[in-house]
Protein backbone atom coordinates (compact mmCIF):
# COMPACT_ATOMS: atom_id res chain seq x y z
CA UNK A 1 0.00 0.00 0.00
CA UNK A 2 0.90 3.13 -0.94
CA UNK A 3 2.30 6.03 1.98
CA UNK A 4 -0.78 8.50 0.60
CA UNK A 5 -3.32 5.31 0.87
CA UNK A 6 -2.51 5.00 4.62
CA UNK A 7 -2.20 8.37 5.90
CA UNK A 8 -6.06 8.30 3.62
CA UNK A 9 -7.30 5.80 5.79
CA UNK A 10 -5.65 6.83 8.85
CA UNK A 11 -7.02 9.73 8.72
CA UNK A 12 -10.82 8.98 7.96
CA UNK A 13 -10.82 6.25 10.85
CA UNK A 14 -9.56 9.65 13.58
CA UNK A 15 -12.42 11.38 12.54
CA UNK A 16 -15.02 8.60 13.05
CA UNK A 17 -13.50 8.10 16.46
CA UNK A 18 -13.68 11.69 17.48
CA UNK A 19 -17.67 11.47 15.57
CA UNK A 20 -18.56 8.83 18.22
CA UNK A 21 -16.55 10.15 21.52
CA UNK A 22 -18.47 13.95 20.30
CA UNK A 23 -21.38 11.86 20.25
CA UNK A 24 -21.36 10.19 23.52
CA UNK A 25 -20.15 13.91 25.41
CA UNK A 26 -22.86 16.15 23.46
CA UNK A 27 -26.33 13.35 24.96
CA UNK A 28 -28.96 15.84 25.95
CA UNK A 29 -31.10 16.66 28.85
CA UNK A 30 -35.12 16.07 29.07
CA UNK A 31 -36.89 18.93 30.85
CA UNK A 32 -35.62 18.86 34.15
CA UNK A 33 -37.60 18.28 37.55
CA UNK A 34 -37.70 20.71 40.26
CA UNK A 35 -37.68 20.78 44.02
CA UNK A 36 -41.21 22.04 46.05
CA UNK A 37 -42.61 24.69 45.10
CA UNK A 38 -40.84 25.51 42.14
CA UNK A 39 -41.45 25.80 38.14
CA UNK A 40 -39.23 26.15 35.43
CA UNK A 41 -38.58 29.96 34.35
CA UNK A 42 -40.83 31.03 31.51
CA UNK A 43 -38.01 31.02 28.80
CA UNK A 44 -37.97 27.38 29.20
CA UNK A 45 -41.67 26.16 30.08
CA UNK A 46 -42.35 24.74 27.01
CA UNK A 47 -39.19 23.54 25.72
CA UNK A 48 -38.96 19.52 26.47
CA UNK A 49 -34.78 18.78 24.99
CA UNK A 50 -31.91 20.29 26.41
CA UNK A 51 -28.29 20.43 24.64
CA UNK A 52 -25.47 19.25 26.69
CA UNK A 53 -24.19 22.24 28.44
CA UNK A 54 -27.64 23.91 28.34
CA UNK A 55 -28.45 25.99 31.58
CA UNK A 56 -31.86 26.73 32.74
CA UNK A 57 -33.31 28.55 35.88
CA UNK A 58 -36.43 27.94 38.27
CA UNK A 59 -38.33 29.73 40.02
CA UNK A 60 -40.73 29.72 42.77
CA UNK A 61 -44.58 28.99 42.39
CA UNK A 62 -47.31 31.69 42.53
CA UNK A 63 -47.41 32.34 46.73
CA UNK A 64 -43.47 31.08 47.48
CA UNK A 65 -40.19 33.08 47.57
CA UNK A 66 -36.70 32.06 47.77
CA UNK A 67 -35.48 31.03 50.58
CA UNK A 68 -31.93 30.40 49.36
CA UNK A 69 -30.19 28.68 46.86
CA UNK A 70 -29.08 29.28 43.31
CA UNK A 71 -31.69 28.68 40.64
CA UNK A 72 -29.50 27.32 37.99
CA UNK A 73 -29.37 23.84 36.81
CA UNK A 74 -26.76 22.38 33.95
CA UNK A 75 -27.32 20.00 31.60
CA UNK A 76 -23.95 17.56 31.46
CA UNK A 77 -24.24 14.35 29.36
CA UNK A 78 -27.76 14.16 29.60
CA UNK A 79 -27.69 14.75 33.87
CA UNK A 80 -29.16 18.03 35.87
CA UNK A 81 -26.51 19.32 38.21
CA UNK A 82 -28.46 19.50 41.76
CA UNK A 83 -31.66 21.98 42.65
CA UNK A 84 -29.87 24.08 44.79
CA UNK A 85 -33.43 26.81 45.13
CA UNK A 86 -35.33 26.80 47.72
CA UNK A 87 -38.93 28.01 48.25
CA UNK A 88 -41.03 28.65 51.27
CA UNK A 89 -44.53 30.16 51.40
CA UNK A 90 -44.99 34.20 51.52
CA UNK A 91 -46.11 36.13 54.35
CA UNK A 92 -49.16 38.62 54.22
CA UNK A 93 -47.99 40.19 57.74
CA UNK A 94 -51.20 41.82 59.66
CA UNK A 95 -54.20 41.09 58.06
CA UNK A 96 -55.60 44.38 59.78
CA UNK A 97 -57.09 45.33 62.71
CA UNK A 98 -60.81 44.96 63.22
CA UNK A 99 -62.65 47.63 64.90
CA UNK A 100 -64.71 46.21 68.14
CA UNK A 101 -63.44 42.38 67.34
CA UNK A 102 -60.62 40.67 66.37
CA UNK A 103 -58.92 37.95 63.58
CA UNK A 104 -58.00 34.74 64.28
CA UNK A 105 -55.12 33.46 62.94
CA UNK A 106 -54.63 30.26 64.54
CA UNK A 107 -53.61 28.97 60.91
CA UNK A 108 -51.08 31.50 60.70
CA UNK A 109 -50.11 34.86 57.73
CA UNK A 110 -48.04 32.72 55.48
CA UNK A 111 -49.41 32.02 51.90
CA UNK A 112 -52.67 29.86 51.52
CA UNK A 113 -53.77 30.39 55.08
CA UNK A 114 -57.45 32.14 56.64
CA UNK A 115 -57.77 34.71 58.84
CA UNK A 116 -61.32 34.28 60.66
CA UNK A 117 -62.98 37.62 61.98
CA UNK A 118 -65.01 37.70 65.08
CA UNK A 119 -66.85 40.42 66.81
CA UNK A 120 -66.84 41.53 70.19
CA UNK A 121 -69.93 40.46 72.30
CA UNK A 122 -72.79 42.99 71.60
CA UNK A 123 -71.19 43.66 68.01
CA UNK A 124 -72.34 41.53 64.24
CA UNK A 125 -70.02 41.12 61.51
CA UNK A 126 -70.70 43.09 58.49
CA UNK A 127 -69.36 41.43 55.18
CA UNK A 128 -67.31 38.58 54.82
CA UNK A 129 -65.30 37.82 58.10
CA UNK A 130 -62.50 35.33 56.06
CA UNK A 131 -59.50 36.78 54.37
CA UNK A 132 -57.26 34.50 52.53
CA UNK A 133 -53.38 34.90 52.73
CA UNK A 134 -52.68 35.39 48.50
CA UNK A 135 -49.69 35.73 46.89
CA UNK A 136 -50.09 39.62 46.80
CA UNK A 137 -51.23 39.58 49.98
CA UNK A 138 -54.59 39.46 52.09
CA UNK A 139 -57.64 39.17 50.11
CA UNK A 140 -60.39 40.77 50.54
CA UNK A 141 -61.47 43.92 53.62
CA UNK A 142 -61.11 44.31 56.87
CA UNK A 143 -64.45 43.70 57.73
CA UNK A 144 -66.64 45.42 59.88
CA UNK A 145 -68.54 45.21 63.59
CA UNK A 146 -71.40 46.92 64.40
CA UNK A 147 -73.06 47.17 67.72
CA UNK A 148 -76.42 44.85 68.01
CA UNK A 149 -79.48 47.08 68.31
CA UNK A 150 -82.75 46.35 69.86
CA UNK A 151 -85.66 47.78 69.13
CA UNK A 152 -88.75 49.55 71.56
CA UNK A 153 -88.85 47.92 75.02
CA UNK A 154 -91.91 45.56 76.16
CA UNK A 155 -95.19 47.48 77.26
CA UNK A 156 -96.70 46.72 80.85
CA UNK A 157 -100.09 46.32 82.36
CA UNK A 158 -100.00 49.42 85.30
CA UNK A 159 -96.64 50.48 84.40
CA UNK A 160 -94.12 51.30 82.44
CA UNK A 161 -90.54 52.26 81.41
CA UNK A 162 -89.15 55.05 83.77
CA UNK A 163 -88.45 57.33 80.88
CA UNK A 164 -90.14 57.73 77.56
CA UNK A 165 -89.28 54.77 75.64
CA UNK A 166 -86.52 55.24 72.17
CA UNK A 167 -86.66 53.49 68.84
CA UNK A 168 -83.85 52.10 69.28
CA UNK A 169 -81.26 50.82 71.75
CA UNK A 170 -77.46 49.76 71.32
CA UNK A 171 -75.88 46.92 72.56
CA UNK A 172 -75.82 47.16 76.99
CA UNK A 173 -78.29 50.16 77.35
CA UNK A 174 -80.56 49.25 80.35
CA UNK A 175 -84.07 50.28 80.50
CA UNK A 176 -85.70 50.55 84.21
CA UNK A 177 -89.26 50.34 84.58
CA UNK A 178 -91.88 52.02 87.26
CA UNK A 179 -95.65 51.11 88.27
CA UNK A 180 -98.34 53.50 89.36
CA UNK A 181 -99.57 53.77 92.41
CA UNK A 182 -100.65 51.27 95.03
CA UNK A 183 -99.07 48.68 92.67
CA UNK A 184 -95.96 46.61 93.38
CA UNK A 185 -93.14 45.16 90.82
CA UNK A 186 -92.90 42.11 90.24
CA UNK A 187 -89.24 40.79 89.36
CA UNK A 188 -86.31 43.00 88.22
CA UNK A 189 -86.69 46.29 87.55
CA UNK A 190 -84.62 46.78 84.93
CA UNK A 191 -84.12 45.46 81.24
CA UNK A 192 -80.85 45.16 79.63
CA UNK A 193 -80.71 45.23 75.32
CA UNK A 194 -78.20 41.34 74.70
CA UNK A 195 -76.04 40.21 72.55
CA UNK A 196 -79.15 38.63 70.26
CA UNK A 197 -80.66 41.87 69.82
CA UNK A 198 -83.46 41.33 72.37
CA UNK A 199 -83.95 42.60 75.75
CA UNK A 200 -83.41 39.97 78.89
CA UNK A 201 -84.58 39.45 81.53
CA UNK A 202 -88.34 39.99 80.75
CA UNK A 203 -89.82 42.85 81.63
CA UNK A 204 -91.32 43.08 85.12
CA UNK A 205 -95.07 43.02 86.25
CA UNK A 206 -97.00 45.90 88.49
CA UNK A 207 -99.34 43.50 90.84
CA UNK A 208 -101.76 44.69 93.69
CA UNK A 209 -100.20 42.91 96.78
CA UNK A 210 -102.15 42.84 99.77
CA UNK A 211 -102.04 40.19 102.53
CA UNK A 212 -104.57 38.70 104.71
CA UNK A 213 -103.90 39.56 108.65
CA UNK A 214 -102.69 36.58 110.17
CA UNK A 215 -104.78 35.04 112.93
CA UNK A 216 -102.10 33.81 116.41
CA UNK A 217 -104.33 31.89 118.34
CA UNK A 218 -103.39 32.30 122.13
CA UNK A 219 -100.97 35.11 121.11
CA UNK A 220 -100.95 39.07 120.60
CA UNK A 221 -99.65 41.20 117.78
CA UNK A 222 -97.06 43.86 118.99
CA UNK A 223 -95.47 45.21 115.67
CA UNK A 224 -97.08 45.99 112.50
CA UNK A 225 -100.49 46.96 111.67
CA UNK A 226 -103.20 46.57 108.17
CA UNK A 227 -103.71 46.81 105.84
CA UNK A 228 -100.40 45.02 105.00
CA UNK A 229 -99.00 45.54 101.33
CA UNK A 230 -95.80 44.67 99.56
CA UNK A 231 -92.92 44.40 102.17
CA UNK A 232 -95.36 45.08 105.03
CA UNK A 233 -94.32 43.06 108.40
CA UNK A 234 -96.40 41.78 111.75
CA UNK A 235 -94.71 40.70 115.06
CA UNK A 236 -96.44 38.26 117.41
CA UNK A 237 -96.17 37.54 121.11
CA UNK A 238 -97.35 34.33 122.74
CA UNK A 239 -100.07 34.72 126.01
CA UNK A 240 -98.37 33.88 129.52
CA UNK A 241 -97.93 29.88 129.67
CA UNK A 242 -97.83 29.68 126.25
CA UNK A 243 -94.29 28.98 123.60
CA UNK A 244 -93.93 29.93 120.11
CA UNK A 245 -93.48 27.70 117.60
CA UNK A 246 -92.47 29.57 114.24
CA UNK A 247 -91.64 32.77 113.26
CA UNK A 248 -92.32 35.16 115.41
CA UNK A 249 -92.10 38.54 112.61
CA UNK A 250 -93.66 37.89 108.89
CA UNK A 251 -93.20 39.74 105.77
CA UNK A 252 -96.27 40.88 103.22
CA UNK A 253 -94.42 39.70 100.02
CA UNK A 254 -95.51 39.03 96.49
CA UNK A 255 -97.33 35.46 97.62
CA UNK A 256 -98.18 36.01 100.40
CA UNK A 257 -96.52 35.76 103.61
CA UNK A 258 -92.55 34.91 104.00
CA UNK A 259 -93.33 31.84 106.47
CA UNK A 260 -96.65 30.13 107.96
CA UNK A 261 -98.47 31.83 110.98
CA UNK A 262 -96.69 31.30 114.41
CA UNK A 263 -98.91 28.85 116.78
CA UNK A 264 -98.82 29.75 120.71
CA UNK A 265 -98.13 26.05 122.15
CA UNK A 266 -99.89 25.49 125.88
CA UNK A 267 -96.45 24.77 128.15
CA UNK A 268 -96.38 21.67 129.98
CA UNK A 269 -96.62 21.73 133.62
CA UNK A 270 -95.27 20.09 136.19
CA UNK A 271 -95.60 17.71 138.84
CA UNK A 272 -98.85 19.29 140.98
CA UNK A 273 -98.97 20.12 144.66
CA UNK A 274 -102.29 18.88 146.15
CA UNK A 275 -103.90 20.65 149.55
CA UNK A 276 -102.99 19.43 153.30
CA UNK A 277 -103.84 15.82 153.92
CA UNK A 278 -103.89 14.29 150.58
CA UNK A 279 -101.37 12.89 147.66
CA UNK A 280 -101.17 12.23 144.20
CA UNK A 281 -103.43 9.16 143.04
CA UNK A 282 -100.87 5.99 142.73
CA UNK A 283 -101.38 6.50 138.89
CA UNK A 284 -99.44 9.93 138.58
CA UNK A 285 -96.85 9.41 141.85
CA UNK A 286 -94.19 8.85 140.09
CA UNK A 287 -95.03 11.08 136.32
CA UNK A 288 -92.86 14.58 136.52
CA UNK A 289 -94.48 16.08 133.40
CA UNK A 290 -97.77 16.53 132.28
CA UNK A 291 -98.86 17.90 129.08
CA UNK A 292 -101.25 20.73 128.20
CA UNK A 293 -105.05 19.15 128.68
CA UNK A 294 -103.84 16.49 131.57
CA UNK A 295 -106.18 15.74 134.00
CA UNK A 296 -104.48 14.19 137.49
CA UNK A 297 -106.70 13.26 140.74
CA UNK A 298 -105.44 13.39 144.12
CA UNK A 299 -106.80 11.34 146.97
CA UNK A 300 -106.78 11.88 150.86
CA UNK A 301 -104.31 10.38 152.89
CA UNK A 302 -104.43 7.57 154.66
CA UNK A 303 -106.83 8.39 158.21
CA UNK A 304 -108.40 11.61 156.07
CA UNK A 305 -111.74 11.10 153.79
CA UNK A 306 -112.81 13.21 151.49
CA UNK A 307 -114.96 16.15 152.47
CA UNK A 308 -116.25 17.95 149.49
CA UNK A 309 -114.65 19.14 146.31
CA UNK A 310 -113.60 17.47 143.11
CA UNK A 311 -110.44 15.02 143.23
CA UNK A 312 -109.39 15.98 139.60
CA UNK A 313 -106.91 19.40 138.52
CA UNK A 314 -106.34 20.45 135.04
CA UNK A 315 -103.04 21.60 133.31
CA UNK A 316 -103.50 24.88 131.21
CA UNK A 317 -100.73 26.57 129.35
CA UNK A 318 -98.52 25.01 132.33
CA UNK A 319 -101.37 25.93 135.16
CA UNK A 320 -102.99 23.42 137.74
CA UNK A 321 -106.79 24.38 138.20
CA UNK A 322 -107.33 24.87 141.53
CA UNK A 323 -107.48 22.15 144.10
CA UNK A 324 -110.84 21.76 145.71
CA UNK A 325 -110.67 18.42 147.37
CA UNK A 326 -110.97 18.76 151.11
CA UNK A 327 -109.96 15.91 153.15
CA UNK A 328 -110.65 15.38 157.15
CA UNK A 329 -109.80 13.12 159.90
CA UNK A 330 -111.57 10.14 159.79
CA UNK A 331 -114.03 9.53 162.66
CA UNK A 332 -113.81 6.28 165.02
CA UNK A 333 -117.54 6.84 166.47
CA UNK A 334 -117.73 5.82 169.64
CA UNK A 335 -115.36 3.94 171.70
CA UNK A 336 -117.55 1.82 173.09
CA UNK A 337 -118.99 1.32 176.80
CA UNK A 338 -117.36 0.71 179.96
CA UNK A 339 -118.55 -1.87 182.53
CA UNK A 340 -118.28 0.54 186.27
CA UNK A 341 -116.35 2.88 183.97
CA UNK A 342 -116.27 5.60 181.59
CA UNK A 343 -114.40 6.91 178.19
CA UNK A 344 -112.70 10.27 178.60
CA UNK A 345 -113.22 11.87 174.77
CA UNK A 346 -112.05 15.20 175.62
CA UNK A 347 -109.41 14.68 172.63
CA UNK A 348 -112.37 13.36 170.30
CA UNK A 349 -112.85 10.62 168.26
CA UNK A 350 -111.34 11.49 165.02
CA UNK A 351 -108.36 9.97 163.36
CA UNK A 352 -105.26 10.25 166.23
CA UNK A 353 -107.47 10.75 168.95
CA UNK A 354 -107.08 9.20 172.71
CA UNK A 355 -110.18 7.76 174.82
CA UNK A 356 -108.98 7.59 178.16
CA UNK A 357 -111.20 5.00 180.38
CA UNK A 358 -111.43 5.32 184.10
CA UNK A 359 -113.37 3.17 186.45
CA UNK A 360 -115.64 3.48 189.30
CA UNK A 361 -114.69 3.72 192.47
CA UNK A 362 -113.42 -0.18 193.98
CA UNK A 363 -112.85 -0.66 189.94
CA UNK A 364 -109.67 -0.52 188.38
CA UNK A 365 -108.94 1.63 185.96
CA UNK A 366 -107.39 0.65 182.59
CA UNK A 367 -107.19 3.06 179.01
CA UNK A 368 -106.32 2.15 175.12
CA UNK A 369 -105.71 4.53 172.56
CA UNK A 370 -107.37 5.54 169.25
CA UNK A 371 -104.42 4.76 166.89
CA UNK A 372 -104.04 4.55 163.23
CA UNK A 373 -105.91 1.38 162.87
CA UNK A 374 -107.62 0.80 159.44
CA UNK A 375 -110.24 -1.30 162.15
CA UNK A 376 -113.25 0.71 163.23
CA UNK A 377 -113.25 1.37 167.39
CA UNK A 378 -116.32 -0.76 168.18
CA UNK A 379 -114.24 -3.45 166.36
CA UNK A 380 -111.62 -3.40 169.62
CA UNK A 381 -112.82 -5.52 172.92
CA UNK A 382 -114.96 -3.72 175.08
CA UNK A 383 -113.09 -2.68 178.29
CA UNK A 384 -114.63 -3.87 182.22
CA UNK A 385 -113.79 -2.48 185.60
CA UNK A 386 -114.12 -5.45 188.03
CA UNK A 387 -115.25 -4.61 191.58
CA UNK A 388 -112.58 -5.03 194.08
CA UNK A 389 -110.16 -7.06 191.82
CA UNK A 390 -106.60 -6.16 193.26
CA UNK A 391 -104.49 -6.15 190.03
CA UNK A 392 -102.33 -4.13 187.88
CA UNK A 393 -104.61 -1.68 185.31
CA UNK A 394 -104.52 -3.50 181.77
CA UNK A 395 -103.15 -1.55 178.96
CA UNK A 396 -104.77 -2.13 175.82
Amino acid sequence: MQPSNVCWSLTIWMVQLALIVLTVQAENCTKPIGGPNMVLSDAFITQETFVDGAKVTFQCAIGYASTGGSPSVTCTAGMWSDVKLTCGRKSCGSPGEVMNGRFNLSEGVLFGDKAVATCDTGYMLVGSGVRTCMDGGWDGRVPVCEVVKCGKPPNIVNGGPAVPPEDTYDYGSVVQYDCEKDYTLVGTKSITCRENGEFQPAPPECKMVSCPAPVVENGVRIDGRPPYTYKSFVTYRCNAGYEMEGQASLTCEIEGWSAPYPTCKAENCTKPIGGPNMVLSDAFITQETFVDGANVTFQCAIGYARTGGSPSVTCTAGMWSEVKLTCGRKSCGSPGEVMNGRFNLSEGVLFGDKAVATCDTGSVQGYFALSSSLSELNAFLSLSCDFLVFHKAVHL
